[in-house]
């Protein structure tokens, strides 16, 4: 601590002695004592007390090490700062109460309350310490046991509600908080979102869809206090839910339906991975669940083979992501494969960038290489690739597992005709040169024959006393066998995209420098110390330690569980209110950005919890707030002191992502197909991208959801490339915002916008036939933005179809009524009106 004087440095002198147990005489109150200083107490040392008072520090003030027992132990220049078990005795205690206004300690501001408290309930307990005289780690950025004070790993503590002066304007828990913060820097949210704005909002929110026009004129006429908890609650239980939310996750999962890097074959059994994320959400799966299954479902019991296949399925989470295939040395692509696992599961679950530590400790976050390597040791026993025939020879590729009952017999013989089908090939031309040659022989020249192409004659073509009919009959014979071998290949197999535990597992070894081929010291499998409570978790010898690890990420009651929940939670404010509390949603470390509403969060985190990590019951509490019902109605005041709208006195106005944009035109055209799709690359080749001599590309023409669609990895959907898709070869929780001249170009170009246009026009037609224009407007605008027509827009837009149609009429256009229609909604669809939500 830096203290401005050196009595006040040697208040802190006899904190040597907090431990005066002897190690022979250790009890379960040591042990106890000793993890809370482990867990409470030295995370505090580390972060007030080393930079002056540790041997890092370029001048030890008061002749005081906090950093090692036997400085304790000695003390410093001054008398004794701790009488153990008297709080009120203790010199430390009267300084950090700032009660005493020649000791206050430290001197630039004090201490928070809840941190001065648990000082007093160390010095409670007899002040005790670490159990043995190691040398503790300063405050090096990778210090696991320094790094537990970042306010991320911190345990979520009891939260009292704020107190808040508009007391009227909370429906709920949230808005409290948001309130309170608002208040405290004399700001006030803006009203509440127009009724045709907040069912717009909150469908594509909660669905990605439009709501229908009766929807939205029942939502206006309703004057129910619960009308939009109604409406929350009608959606979350819509298949519709899943498809939403399922894609937020499947952007975290990288989910693609292809490796990408350097050969881009096709994943044919990913869409098995992501129909099951979708099914997960829809029905209703707790979130450690949701997990458990996609780290470790291969490992977990089942009761039937279907949910074996079920849970199988899920693990494909591991194997789905992309691999350098080509002229990669096996021991590298072994830690390749675990690096990307790593930076995958430490991004989408714990919002940390773990990948960072495996070439040297974390510059910045208390990640040791040696916590990497512990990691890397349980994905690197895990088997998430095999060699398959593939392209005419034998490939490592992803891992493939045949469902159902006896599936794996039935994927072994599927494998096995590949195998054997170059073979084949080869004996069918043999057997075809040698019927060549008994075609051009006769009763003089067959023995001579029989000797040249001994070879390739079958059995029944040679010996003695055979007519040259019966030889060449077996020579046909053979080959019309062969034929009806090669036509008759099996079809692929039912089968997902499935890991294993290698056999057997092991720990890894530090490579020095991140570098596959310098291995160094080995470390035992395990999980990030700075989110352990205790010792560290021994794995079993004959496993991989995924399962353990997947239950530790969602332990309620530890650090780990905390920070997931927090991630989570964090998560699902960001999809909804479009930012989050932490901004850099994958990113808790100390470079990301810190909370806007600590306690906000916590809570939410909290709740997470208590609901048994439910999803739905999340999402639920956060759309029915009236925090989430606020309008983008702008305020001077309030976007002077927070231009940002960090503290959220409004809501954020936002562009349609590219699948909500797609499937929107395709229900307001009336062309959506609801219907859940599997495989939409099943007519791809085995390169995804159609180099070569395939020039078969992928679809995008289905009218399924567009959660549906090919995901090629370097080949992605126009649409999805031009307004800003995740990156499909990373954890992503955040997509790019981006405004570009390439996306008002595509929406005035783009063949899907003019055919759903037309399709629009076609609808309005049949519902509105008469020619009435105004008819027709108040159509158009209930269809696309689910309004209705301004009266300054009225009249403009009815001049611009009369004269459409009249220009289309002089030119003798049979259709000319129907394009002017379809003109004036493809401007509608091109409209900032259509393609954000307020």
């Amino acid at each position: 601590m830096p203290f401005a004087c050196k009595s006040s440095i040697a208040i802190l002198a006899l904190i040597a002695l907090a431990n005066t147990i002897p190690a022979a005489e250790l009890t379960d109150d040591a042990v106890t004592g000793a993890t809370f200083f482990e867990n409470e107490i030295r995370p505090l040392l580390a972060q007030h007390c080393y930079q002056c008072h540790s041997e890092r520090a370029k001048k030890q003030e008061g002749e005081l090490l906090l950093d090692r027992r036997d400085g304790w132990i000695k003390g410093g220049t001054q008398g004794p700062a701790i009488v153990a078990g008297d709080v009120d005795a203790s010199l430390l205690i009267r300084a950090v109460r700032y009660g005493d206004t020649n000791l206050q300690m430290p001197p630039i501001k004090p201490l928070p309350a809840d941190v001065v408290a648990k000082l007093e309930q160390w010095v409670r307990i007899g002040a005790p310490g670490p159990l043995n005289n190691e040398v503790v780690k300063s405050d090096a950025p990778s210090d696991p046991i320094a790094g537990k004070s970042h306010w991320a790993f911190q345990p979520l503590k009891p939260i009292a509600l704020p107190a808040v002066k508009a007391s009227e304007w909370p429906q709920s828990a949230i808005d409290r908080f948001v309130l309170a913060r608002l208040e405290q820097e004399q700001l006030s949210p803006v009203k509440d979102a127009a009724p045709r704005d907040l069912i717009r909002r909150v469908s594509f929110q909660l669905t990605g869809l439009p709501p229908a026009t009766d929807e939205v004129e029942g939502f206006v006429a309703d004057e129910r206090p619960d009308a939009l908890e109604r409406v929350v609650d009608r959606l979350i239980a819509s298949p519709h839910f899943g498809e939403r939310w399922g894609r937020h996750w499947l952007d975290l999962a990288r989910y693609a339906d292809s490796n990408g890097l350097d050969e881009n074959f096709l994943f044919r059994e990913a869409w098995r991975y992501r129909n099951w994320v979708i099914e997960a959400v829809n029905d209703s799966m707790p979130l450690d669940r949701f997990v458990l299954e996609q780290m470790a479902g291969d490992l977990l019991p089942f009761e039937s083979i279907a949910q074996r296949d079920r849970q199988r399925i899920a693990a494909g989470f591991l194997v789905i992501g992309p691999k350098v295939l080509l002229g990669n040395n096996p021991k590298n692509q072994r830690m390749e494969v675990a690096d990307e696992l790593i930076d995958t599961m430490g991004r989408a679950i714990l919002g940390q960038t773990l990948g960072c530590a495996r070439c040297h400790d974390h510059k910045f976050d208390p990640i040791p290489t040696a916590d990497y390597y512990s990691l890397a040791g349980i994905f690197a026993s895990t088997m998430v690739m095999e060699q398959r025939y593939m392209l005419g020879e034998q490939r490592v590729m992803e891992r493939l597992v045949g469902l159902g009952l006896g599936g794996a017999d039935v994927d072994e013989a599927y494998e096995m005709f590949w195998r054997e089908q170059p073979k084949l090939n080869a004996k069918k031309k043999t057997a075809e040169a040698g019927l060549e040659a008994l075609n051009k022989a006769n009763d003089q020249t067959l023995i001579d024959v029989l000797k040249k192409h001994d070879e390739q004659l079958v059995d029944g073509a040679k010996g003695v006393c055979k007519s040259l009919e019966d030889r060449i009959a077996a020579q046909v014979a053979r080959i019309a066998e062969i034929t009806a071998m090669l036509s008759n290949a099996p079809k692929i197999p039912p089968r997902a995209m499935i890991p294993a535990d290698v056999d057997p597992p092991a720990d890894e070894q530090i490579r020095i420098a991140g570098q596959f081929d310098r291995p160094g010291e080995q470390v035992p499998r395990g999980f990030l110390q700075v989110l352990c409570d205790t010792e560290r978790v021994a794995i079993p010898a004959q496993q991989s330690g995924r399962l353990a690890l997947a239950r530790w990420l969602f332990d309620s009651h530890s650090r780990s569980g905390h920070l997931a929940a927090r991630v989570l939670s964090n998560r699902v404010w960001h999809h909804l209110l479009g930012r989050g509390v932490v901004r850099t949603v994958d990113n808790f470390g100390r470079t990301g950005e810190p909370p806007s509403h600590p306690e906000l969060l916590d809570l939410l985190a909290r709740d997470l919890i208590d609901s048994q990590w439910s999803l739905k019951t999340l999402v639920r509490h956060v759309a029915q707030s009236r925090t989430f019902a606020l309008s983008c109605e702008y305020d001077l005041h309030n976007d002077q002191v927070d231009p940002e709208n960090r503290l959220f006195w409004r809501a954020h106005r936002r562009r349609l992502d590219p699948e909500s944009l797609r499937d929107a035109m395709l229900a307001v055209a009336g062309r959506m197909d609801s219907t859940p799709m599997d495989s939409s690359v099943s007519y791809l080749h085995d390169q995804a991208t159609a180099v070569g001599p395939n020039t078969v590309r992928r679809r995008t023409d289905f009218p399924c959801r567009s959660v549906y669609l090919p995901v090629i990895r370097n080949d992605l959907p126009e649409l999805f490339e031009v307004f800003d898709f995740a990156n499909p070869h990373a954890a992503t929780g955040a997509r790019p915002k981006t405004t570009a001249p390439s996306q008002g170009l595509f929406m005035l170009n783009a063949e899907l916008v003019l055919e759903m246009s037309d399709a629009t026009a076609r609808r309005i037609l049949i519902e509105a036939p008469s020619n009435d224009a105004d008819s027709r407007i108040d159509l158009m605008f209930q269809f696309i933005i689910g309004g209705t027509a301004q009266d300054e827009l009225r009249a403009p837009l009815r001049a611009f179809m009369i004269q459409s149609e009249g220009r289309l009429k002089a030119a003798k256009d049979d259709q000319a009524e129907l394009k002017a229609l379809a003109l004036a909604c493809h401007a509608l669809f091109a409209s900032t009106r259509f393609q954000f939500l307020e």
